[in-house]
């Protein structure tokens, strides 16, 4: 992971402004005296995602099918999970960050990683029972990222069916994963943002995809305040695209680059935005090749700019 911040700061990586900016920010904590960074936690997340994790559909570049394999990371999905578990108020057990902004280009593994990253941090705070919702505007994105799960527990043979711990519904009516043994529980449920009918939620962890459907803050909003009753806490806003500026995510954006570029302090909330940076007059030349590695955080330092046109 350092690898890839060391190449993001030197020039080696092309990186878009943000994204460079997330990556001094990094630097730039680690030095904090306000803050301790204490990886273990971070590595307990990548190594579950990694060990029990593997693709349920897909294609390498050259064809070869995904589904079965393990579910590795990118350097870039470490980094921001280094970020979210590792960094501590200091001297205290109380996570530096509750609220995060993850903002890629489409085909950058986001679904997966959300549900992912969702899985990880349900087991990794069992211990206070911890209850995760998957959050989408609509129910059919939600379910991606639950069929996920759904699909590495039985191919795991940890649901109940199989022997295993772990309680599985996923039917036409209830979707849910839930587990509880020995002092220690989890839950994790897909949900239909509705803030007409979930105003009494409770939960730890809530990951709200796709938030550029979201069509009123309330949907995004719910989700924080259901998060009053824990202390270490996580609500994470994923999206790919947005092209009103005064929606909802429009103004999220807004906020987010005004804490990477340092003009409104807020500690609490992680930055990733990967996009295409305009130039000197407000352009964006979409058939530049280095456009497309600007704005795309998989691309490695050692891909040729011919390659992501054929990518």
């Amino acid at each position: 992971m350092l690898d890839y911040c060391n190449a993001i700061r030197s020039g080696e990586k092309i990186a878009c402004k943000e994204l460079k900016q997330a990556v001094e920010r990094f630097f730039s904590d680690l030095e904090n005296p306000a803050f301790d960074f204490r990886p273990k936690d971070a590595e307990f997340v990548i190594q579950i995602i990694e060990k029990t994790l593997c693709h349920q559909q897909g294609e390498s570049i050259d064809g070869t099918p995904l589904r079965g394999a393990p579910f590795l990371l990118q350097p870039f999905h470490k980094f921001i999970c280094y970020n979210l578990f590792g960094f501590y108020n200091a001297g205290t057990d109380v996570k530096r960050f509750h609220e995060a902004m993850i903002y890629i280009p489409r085909k950058n593994v986001k679904t997966s990683f959300a549900a992912g990253l969702a899985w990880a941090a349900s087991l990794l705070y069992r211990r206070s029972g911890s209850k995760t919702y998957i959050v989408a505007a609509a129910m059919q994105q939600a379910l991606e990222a639950f069929n996920f799960l759904d699909y590495n527990v039985k191919r795991m043979g940890e649901d109940h069916i199989h022997g295993g711990s772990i309680t599985l519904y996923n039917s036409v009516n209830t979707h849910k994963i839930s587990y509880s043994q020995d002092g220690e529980s989890f839950y994790i449920q897909p949900l239909a943002a509705n803030p007409d009918a979930q105003d009494s939620l409770n939960c730890n962890i809530a990951i709200c995809d796709e938030i550029h459907a979201y069509k009123q803050p309330k949907q995004y909003n719910l989700f924080k305040e259901a998060m009053k009753a824990y202390t270490n806490k996580l609500i994470i806003g994923i999206s790919t695209a947005g092209d009103n500026a005064q929606g909802f995510l429009g103004q999220r954006l807004k906020y987010c680059r005004s804490i990477l570029d340092g003009t409104i302090s807020d500690e609490q909330y992680f930055v990733f935005i990967c996009c295409a940076n305009p130039d000197e007059n407000g352009d964006i030349d979409y058939t530049n090749p280095l456009v497309h590695e600007m704005a795309n955080p998989s691309y490695g330092v050692t891909i040729r700019p011919q390659e992501i046109l054929n990518d």
